[in-house]
């Protein structure tokens, strides 16, 4: 799903988009993450940490990790999602990737994780911290690459 996605990147680059990839984060940097919010990170979303650490495409910004400053500094995955919990109420499950024009949160529910270690995109009510209806993609992958195709 990786080359799908570097495919999207390189094609939405090549059609003018604005696209600001970081740099891919050690397992180390991913673990420390993981133990700080008390998750395990999805399959895909792991590789994609690993890969490109964090993204921002056309000016939306989606959260993660980069090489620059420590864990849980300001504007990473860490950070912005004890924000959403501390602020919000966000469940402890769910890990905050961006807040939907202000209505949702756009998170990965690591309560949910299928045979192929992956767990659903979904948008959670930053009112009552309860999920909105079904999942918006099964995975962190095959939400990133619809978005890319969009």
């Amino acid at each position: 799903m990786l080359s799908l996605i570097e495919q999207l990147i390189q094609r939405n680059l090549a059609e003018g988009s604005d696209i600001a990839v970081s740099a891919g984060v050690s397992q180390d940097m991913i673990q420390q993450a993981e133990s700080m919010l008390g998750v395990r990170f999805p399959v895909s979303y792991r590789a994609f940490l690993a890969t490109y650490g964090a993204i921002e495409i056309d000016c939306q910004s989606f959260a993660g990790l980069t090489t620059e400053g420590k864990v849980g500094d300001d504007g990473d995955v860490v950070s912005f999602t004890r924000y959403a919990r501390e602020d919000y109420r966000l469940p402890d499950p769910y890990v905050a990737l961006d807040f939907q024009d202000g209505d949702f949160w756009l998170c990965l529910d690591t309560s949910q994780v299928d045979q192929q270690g992956e767990s659903p995109v979904v948008l959670v009510s930053p009112v009552d911290g309860k999920r909105s209806g079904p999942a918006v993609a099964e995975s962190w992958a095959s939400f990133l690459a619809s978005y890319l195709a969009a």
